[in-house]
């Protein structure tokens, strides 16, 4: 491949890259601003009885989460766009640091919650996977592995995304009839299961294909 082509195909993948994380954006965006920000207030009328008594750590989650989400649409552009000096590396600790923080309010909610237990299994399990695929690209980098720290924080930000495809995807159950205990359910398992088995086969394939 000479130069020109290969100039031309790093501007076309750098243009997929940014149009996909420029959708990502405008996702988080509107979860965000109807559904995370209202909690920073601390009004009691807004957690209601079911989550003012653990309101800290519900403010610790969401505070986690947000980081989470906007840190790692940059951390992917760089790493996707061999970007990865200081302060790709900077930004990876406070990733992780965050992911942390949300991870661990986010077991204390899951086993706190009442009377959902389907609910309250499906938040456990993706604070479970945040851990697991953002120490596994911990571990990968420090191996200096990097196209499976690449894949690894692929995986990580499925998972973080789950904030935005949890309430998206309980919008939409309700609208279409479920009861929210239902629909909060559903989707507590759906936010994380499904985009990690989506992702998998695309990381996989370019494997096969390069080979």
């Amino acid at each position: 491949m000479n130069a020109t082509a290969a100039a031309a195909t790093r501007s076309h993948s750098r243009l997929w890259i940014a149009s996909t994380l420029g959708v990502l954006a405008l996702l988080a965006l509107w979860f965000v601003v109807r559904s995370a920000l209202p909690y920073l207030g601390l009004s009691e009328a807004h957690f209601g009885p079911y989550f003012w008594p653990r309101r800290w750590w519900l403010v610790m989650h969401i505070a986690g989460g947000m980081t989470a989400l906007t840190v790692g649409l940059i951390q992917i552009w760089l790493g996707l766009t061999n970007r990865t000096a200081a302060l790709h590396r900077a930004l990876g600790k406070v990733y992780v640091a965050v992911i942390a923080v949300g991870s661990m309010s986010g077991f204390y909610l899951a086993l706190t919650i009442p009377s959902n237990a389907p609910y309250a299994a499906g938040l456990f399990f993706l604070c479970v996977a945040w851990v697991v695929t953002t120490s596994m690209a911990v571990l990968a980098i420090r191996r200096r592995n990097v196209p499976q720290h690449r894949e690894w924080m692929l995986r990580s930000y499925a998972v973080t995304f789950a904030f935005v495809t949890f309430r998206f995807g309980v919008d939409a159950l309700i609208a279409q009839g479920s009861q929210p205990s239902d629909a909060q359910a559903i989707m507590a398992w759906a936010c994380w299961a499904l985009p990690l088995l989506l992702l998998e086969p695309l990381l996989q394939f370019r494997k096969v294909r390069g080979r």
